[in-house]
C-alpha cells in the first residue's frame, strides 16, 4: 500500500507541475488560467489527502478555496463563491475537530451519522435549495437550480466530513456527478475534469472510511 501511494503521489506532483506550466501558455485550445490551475491543483491534493484520512488535506484546501472563490466570481456562479467562503471557515473548524475533537481532546474517530439527523438534513436541504434558487435568479446567476443544488449539498457534505462521518462521501459522490456537466456548461473544462477525478476520490474516500471505521471497532 505504501509503495502504491508513493507512486500515485509522484504522478500527482508531476501532473501538478505540468498543469502549472500549461496554464501560462496562451495558445492552448482550451483556456486555463494560472489562477484556475492553482485552484485545481490544491483542491485535488486536498481531496486526495482527506480521502486517505490525512489532516494535511484541510490545510492545502485553504489555498484551493480562495483561488476558486475568485474563479467562480468571474464566471457568475455566485452560489459557488459563497460556498468557497463557507469552505474557508469550516476548513479551520475541520482541522480542529479532526485533531482534537475526540474524547478528552484526542483525535476524532470515524463514525456514522444518526438516522434522525439524516432526515433533518434532507428536509433542510430541500428548503435551502428552494430559497437559494430564488436568490440566484434575482442575482442573474448561471444555472440557478443546479448551482443551488450543488451548493446546499456541498455544505451538508462538508459538515459531515468535518465530523468524520462515513456518509459525507456518499454526498460528495452525488455532488461531483452534478458538478461535471455544470462546469462544462461554463467552459471550465479543466475544473470539470477535476471533478471527474474528485468523483473517483470520493469513491475511494468512502471505501477507506468504511474500512477504518470497521477497524476502530475491532480494536
Amino acid at each position: 500500500m505504501f509503495k502504491k501511494n508513493t507512486i500515485l503521489n509522484f504522478i500527482g506532483i508531476s501532473l501538478s507541475v505540468v498543469l502549472l506550466i500549461l496554464s501560462w501558455q496562451t495558445k492552448l485550445p482550451v483556456l486555463l488560467t494560472p489562477l484556475e490551475s492553482i485552484a485545481l491543483i490544491f483542491s485535488a491534493w486536498s481531496v486526495w489527502l482527506l480521502s486517505q484520512n490525512q489532516l494535511l488535506g484541510w490545510w492545502l484546501g485553504l489555498i484551493g478555496v480562495i483561488a476558486y472563490g475568485i474563479v467562480f466570481y468571474r464566471v457568475q456562479l455566485y452560489g459557488e463563491v459563497c460556498l468557497q467562503v463557507f469552505y474557508l471557515i469550516t476548513s479551520f473548524q475541520g482541522i480542529w475537530i479532526w485533531w482534537r475533537g475526540g474524547k478528552d481532546q484526542t483525535e476524532k474517530p470515524i463514525t456514522n451519522i444518526e438516522f434522525s439527523w439524516l432526515i433533518i438534513s434532507f428536509i433542510l436541504s430541500i428548503l435551502g435549495i428552494m430559497a437559494l434558487r430564488l436568490i440566484l435568479i434575482k442575482l442573474n446567476g448561471s444555472a440557478p437550480f443546479w448551482d443551488a443544488f450543488t451548493t446546499v449539498y456541498s455544505i451538508i457534505a462538508q459538515l459531515y466530513l468535518m465530523q468524520r462521518y462515513v456518509q459525507s462521501w456518499y454526498l460528495w459522490i452525488v455532488v461531483d456527478i452534478v458538478y461535471i456537466p455544470l462546469y462544462l456548461s461554463r467552459a471550465l473544462y479543466f475544473t470539470s475534469f477535476l471533478y471527474a477525478i474528485f468523483l473517483l476520490m470520493a469513491v475511494r474516500g468512502l471505501i477507506q472510511f468504511k474500512k477504518l471505521e470497521r477497524e476502530q471497532y475491532q480494536q
